[in-house]
């Protein structure tokens, strides 16, 4: 497949829709299946409680309430943000939801994967491309949001699966690995096991060998906050410590082509692409290390409002052992 082919891919899949409006609007979704009266997620239970109680677990459910989410919207746009992370809801304001709140008001129900929409027929299965590929908002000097980018990718997460499957010849799709013989849990950064499966990182010699596995897009993927760190330091308990090496993306507000307003975007891409292998030099001294997958930006967490437990999650930690020019350390897998 053609680079023009598949940037214009990329664009489709960044186009609003009825389904994804991406923040631009609410989602309004069509009639129930079976002659049953509404989408609420109660009436879906009755049929397919095994599914409801996996999504219950899961990160769609508390896409609202999250604590990393709550924090992050006292700084950012209500109503873009929540029709995104409750494409459903009709409260769009900041702040705690009021306690008989519906399920649709906390986060991504059945109806927003589920519903027909529009002129479709019927549901898809399993669309993403809507929540996980959209561009940066485009505004006004007036604050005013006009569009969404066609150039610069707020979450690239479809078109770096795209780009991988053409690569690569796997023919898995999405939920391959995010919803496992139909798990309705999915996966996600809330899933630190699924995280610590995809990173390998072993100690050669003087270095780090950080590499992914099992992955079909970069990592991190998703939300442009999130970044990884690689941390040494001379106690176990890591309380002076250094940062040797970051993956994630350093984003900027300027011009970008064929976009005639400034805009957020990302003008550095550090992350780990699928099968990419790293190696980090270690510093002299340095007895342990850890890699840490960081919710937040660097800001956000030197801003204080994230205590350390909320917004980073420690993927992978050892002590180091010593190596020299003459005998280097022989490759392990921690």
């Amino acid at each position: 497949m053609s680079a023009l082919v598949l940037f214009t891919c990329s664009l489709l899949a960044m186009a609003p829709t009825p389904r994804f409006p991406m923040g631009t609007a609410r989602m309004d979704v069509g009639p129930a299946p079976h002659g049953l009266p509404d989408w609420r997620v109660q009436r879906c239970a009755e049929c397919h409680a095994i599914q409801v109680d996996a999504w219950r677990h899961s990160g769609h459910a508390t896409a609202r309430t999250d604590d990393v989410f709550q924090v992050a919207l006292t700084e950012d746009r209500p109503g873009w943000c929540v029709q995104c992370h409750a494409p459903l809801a009709r409260n769009l304001e900041r702040g705690p939801l009021p306690k008989d709140s519906p399920p649709e008001e906390h986060g991504v129900t059945c109806a927003g994967c589920h519903a027909p929409t529009g002129a479709e027929g019927q549901a898809p299965g399993m669309p993403c491309a809507g929540c996980h590929q959209f561009g940066f908002p485009v505004v006004t000097s007036a604050g005013q949001r006009v569009r969404l980018s066609q150039t610069q990718p707020q979450q690239d997460t479809v078109g770096e699966w795209r780009r991988w499957q053409t690569q690569s010849g796997d023919t898995r799709h999405c939920t391959s690995c995010h919803m496992p013989r139909g798990n309705h849990g999915f996966g996600g950064t809330r899933r630190t096991e699924s995280l610590k499966a995809a990173l390998r990182v072993e100690q050669t010699g003087a270095s780090l060998r950080v590499s992914t596995r099992e992955v079909g897009h970069a990592f991190p993927s998703g939300d442009v906050m999130r970044w990884v760190s690689v941390d040494v330091s001379e106690d176990p308990l890591f309380e002076t410590s250094r940062t040797v090496a970051t993956f994630g993306r350093r984003l900027e507000v300027r011009e970008w082509p064929h976009e005639p307003l400034p805009h957020l975007g990302a003008v550095e891409d550090t992350r780990l692409l699928p099968g990419e292998t790293r190696h980090v030099p270690l510093p002299a001294g340095a007895r342990y290390a850890r890699v840490i997958y960081h919710l937040v930006s660097r800001e956000q967490e030197d801003s204080g409002l994230y205590p350390p437990g909320l917004s980073r999650l420690v993927l992978w930690a050892s002590p180091l052992q010593p190596a020299s020019p003459s005998h280097p350390v022989k490759e392990r897998t921690p």
